[in-house]
């Protein structure tokens, strides 16, 4: 009852040594099988003693020493001679550990892999090297179906972010995975359709290798262009158009109040360590200077370059020195309004506007931004208003969310902007009319959605309505048929988890094990 799994032997002896528990059994079958030709044999030719692990009882490891015997092959055509005779649930060839004990670090090995595993199997008095469990899941067979799954789901995962990609194949219906591949060109999965056909359903992403396998390998497959990426694409365009029409997020009374700040000339306020030694400086060249003292001579008493000695000799105030040079001022005046609106809605990080500057066409370096913004951040000069204009971010969120789930706040801010703004105000009803296909899948829609986008006055919309058309098939297909890559996204974050737990040193081989046998 206790030890079902050595029901076929009979136990001698049990004894507690040290920390842990020693059985004495022997096998008690009148013959045995031979493994080579399946002829029973009931000829003994030897005795021996096996020593095998066993799952620990009442936390005691437990080590089982067991008498086994060789029998003879009676058949005169085996090529053996003997054989040793194998216990039925508890022994296997070649094995030190009992069938129990095998089968539990199994699926140790499967769920935790290598290093976690063997932590855990320690706690249960098994001690194993982390090689010995992986090994044992490479020891698992793992082959894909011969037919492909009726149903079946497909998208990419980084095994190296920015550099390899692979791809997994999930099983809509029954949500398992079928199969990993090495790569997500449309040449191998092609021929991985070809060799496992059956799909009557593709769903994918919006990525064209993909859709160019399927229409290869099968012609006949219905291809969904999953929704989410749908959306996630129409955020994009959404994106982009409020960027378009960023100034419509700013009211007038904000407008005015930007008008009247204007980057000043001079900093006689500017602060900080620079400051300090660039007056200190000043003062003591001056000193000398005013004395009729030469500049060689004031270089060599201060230590200083009679280049930089010049330069402070030949300024008439401090504050000329602490200015931004006028070539600065001159580079960066195309982008002096930009920076000076910037400035006003809250933004002070000079890395943060340079590299807004760069995307507008900027060349010059952020240390030149850096010191055009100083006499902004001087004591003199007024502190820039945090605006009550909402972000790009935030109006976003506020278009592609459901009305419903807006508070008061959001939704009377966001009804000005639409007021003002006539071009987002349509682009709120594309995005509305797309939402509600989207949730009621009515994808006969579609043509209609398509023709009133095109001819909005909002380009980036055209942008997407024309990519669309290139994908009409799949699209109206995931807008009307109710299946995703919802499943498939759920496994490619499974996936992203088992290869993380490998420290990124696993190979694809025990990669693509883990995904397909890890319950």
């Amino acid at each position: 009852m206790l030890l079902p799994h050595l029901a076929a032997v009979a136990i001698e002896d049990v004894q507690v040594v040290g920390s842990g528990v020693r059985i004495t059994a022997s096998a008690v079958a009148e013959a045995a099988r031979c493994p080579g030709c399946g002829t029973n044999s009931r000829r003994v030719h030897d005795r021996y003693r096996r020593q095998l692990a066993d799952v620990a009882v009442g936390g005691r490891p437990v080590m089982i020493r067991l008498a086994v015997r060789r029998f003879r092959c009676e058949a005169s055509a085996c090529p053996r001679r003997t054989f040793a005779e194998q216990v039925t649930g508890l022994t296997f060839r070649y094995g030190r550990r009992s069938q129990l004990q095998e089968t539990m670090l199994v699926a140790i090995g499967r769920v935790l892999a290598g290093r976690a595993g063997a932590r855990l199997a320690d706690m249960l008095h098994c001690t194993v090297s982390p090689n010995t469990l992986l090994r044992r899941v490479r020891a698992l067979t793992a082959e894909p179906p011969e037919k492909c799954p009726r149903v079946l789901g497909v998208d990419d995962f980084a095994l190296k972010r920015g550099h390899v990609y692979g791809t997994v194949l999930i099983d809509i219906e029954t949500g398992r995975p079928v199969d990993v591949l090495p790569d997500r060109t449309a040449e191998t999965f092609t021929a991985w359709l070809k060799q496992h056909p059956g799909a009557e359903i593709v769903c994918r992403d919006r990525a064209s290798a993909y859709a160019e396998a399927v229409r290869t390998a099968a012609p006949h497959a219905i291809q969904i262009a999953d929704r989410f990426h749908l959306w996630l694409n129409l955020c994009k365009t959404v994106e982009k158009c409020v960027v378009a029409h960023r100034r419509c997020l700013t009211s007038p009374e904000d407008e005015a109040q930007g008008e009247v700040m204007e980057p000043p000339t001079g900093s006689p306020g500017i602060e900080g360590k620079r400051a300090a030694n660039t007056r200190r400086h000043f003062a003591a060249v001056h000193e000398m200077y005013d004395k009729g003292v030469t500049i060689q001579v004031i270089a060599k008493a201060l230590r200083m370059d009679r280049k930089t000695v010049r330069k402070y000799a030949h300024a008439a105030t401090v504050e000329e020195l602490l200015a931004p040079p006028l070539q600065r001022r001159r580079m960066l005046q195309p982008w002096a309004e930009y920076l000076t609106m910037r400035w006003q809605e809250g933004c002070t990080d000079s890395g943060r506007l340079f590299r807004e500057l760069q995307q507008r066409g900027y060349r010059g370096s952020s240390r030149s931004v850096r010191r055009w913004l100083e006499p902004l951040r001087s004591a003199e000069a007024p502190i820039p208003k945090q605006s009550d204009a909402p972000t790009v971010r935030q109006v976003v969120g506020w278009l592609t969310r459901h009305p419903d789930d807006l508070t008061s706040g959001p939704r009377l801010r966001l009804k000005r902007i639409l007021t003002r703004c006539p071009e987002l105000a349509d682009l709120r009803m594309h995005i509305q009319g797309f939402a509600r296909m989207m949730k009621h899948l009515d994808g006969h829609l579609l043509p209609r959605w398509i023709k009133a986008a095109e001819g909005s006055e909002l380009p980036p919309l055209h942008g997407f309505a024309r990519n669309l058309n290139k994908d009409f098939d799949a699209v109206t297909a995931g807008l009307t048929l109710p299946y995703s890559s919802g499943m498939v996204e759920g496994h490619v974050n499974r996936v992203k988890f088992l290869k993380r737990q490998g420290y990124g040193r696993a190979s694809f081989d025990l990669l693509r094990r883990r995904i397909l046998l890890t319950p």
